[in-house]
């Protein structure tokens, strides 16, 4: 029995091998025949990125393992670090506030660079406990969202201190937050790695106060995992899921607050079924990514079922099949991935949009 048992083992070895060895002939091979479109070109390969930020010198700065380091977009060289004992990873955010401070999420807090060049790191327990997973730079105040919960933080003689904190206790659906958004007179909460329950906080507050309403799989949400808001004009796009489940959701707002008004999944044209990342570029186009299945790029964000758009993976160019986060520049899209950084130039994206007519 036991001599059996071991041939099965090895068999089972041998067999996940081969498969693993059959894959990668078959990526290669690919790669070898197609290559990366015109405009595509991959930085840091290897390398998970997980936050970008253009600083205004016109440098790239990414988050990763290593630290954050600046790049110059136009080589992919990297000319420094800002931070090397930082470590970004799963999920991290870099952002400006209005005072001209530069705010860097990481594994063990917050840290703060000042414009006159010094640096203020915040931890558990003046924050919420756990990674920070997201920023948001407000008008006045900065939002800090952790495993634990939100912190905002109010500038006081020079300095930036917290002034409140959110948490199930106070408000939330869950503590993680996982990321954040301002829509109108609303401040949005999505948690992760919650699912009792799970789903969307929306705090609104005025002179009378503050009032929350949950959003949940029980008001329509695809998945109680939030992974991306993002506010429009007349709607508010959210995408959610893990692994093998998840989804878009259009919200819409009425006398009763915000509703689950469309969504949309794989037989919608979504490339995965864990939706990502969500961003509006400059012009106007919609680029919708998942974990594992690349990403749909839209002419606009006025969606249609089925979706009109060009889907692209690793084949097409891409470092990798997950964009976690997207940033512009006058040239170039950047796209943070789980193996590298995707540079695309944009007038590819032009040339490609108007080639499949979308």
């Amino acid at each position: 029995m036991r001599k059996r048992l071991v041939i099965n083992g090895i068999f089972l070895v041998f067999a996940c091998v081969v498969t693993v060895l059959m894959i990668r002939q078959v990526r290669s091979g690919g790669e070898d025949q197609a290559g990366p479109m015109e405009g595509f070109e991959v930085f840091c390969q290897g390398e998970e990125i997980s936050a970008l930020y253009l600083a205004q010198d016109g440098s790239l700065w990414v988050g990763g393992r290593d630290g954050v380091k600046c790049l110059d977009p136009e080589t992919g060289e990297v000319t420094g670090y800002v931070a090397e004992d930082l470590e970004l990873i799963y999920a991290a955010e870099i952002c400006r506030s209005f005072d001209g401070s530069v705010w860097i999420g990481h594994n063990q807090g917050v840290s703060v660079l000042y414009p006159e060049g010094t640096r203020e790191d915040y931890r558990a327990p003046l924050l919420t406990g756990g990674r920070v997973n997201t920023i948001l730079c407000l008008d006045r105040d900065v939002l800090v969202g952790t495993m634990e919960g939100a912190n905002r933080f109010v500038l006081e003689d020079g300095h930036w201190q917290v002034s409140r904190q959110y948490s199930k206790e106070s408000g939330l659906l869950a503590d993680p937050v996982n990321v954040m958004a301002a829509h109108g007179d609303a401040l949005w909460f999505g948690s992760y790695l919650a699912n009792q329950p799970g789903g969307i906080s929306i705090l609104r507050e005025d002179d009378g106060g503050e009032s929350w309403q949950h959003l949940t799989i029980g008001e329509g949400l695809a998945h109680p995992y939030i992974n991306a808001i993002l506010p429009l004009e007349d709607k508010v796009l959210v995408a959610s899921g893990q692994l093998t489940a998840g989804g878009l959701n259009v919200l819409e707002e009425s006398l009763e607050g915000y509703t689950v008004a469309d969504s949309f999944g794989v037989e919608d044209g979504i490339p995965g079924e864990k939706v990502r990342w969500l961003y509006e570029d400059s012009a106007g186009h919609l680029w919708i990514t998942t974990e594992s299945d690349g990403l749909i790029l839209c002419g606009d964000a006025v969606l249609e079922h089925p979706l009109k758009g060009i889907c692209l993976t690793w084949e097409e160019g891409l470092s990798d099949n997950e964009i976690k986060k997207i940033v512009e520049s006058d040239a170039y899209f950047f796209l943070a991935g789980r193996y590298g950084l995707t540079r695309i130039e944009k007038h590819a994206v032009t040339r490609l949009l108007e080639e499949a007519g979308k």
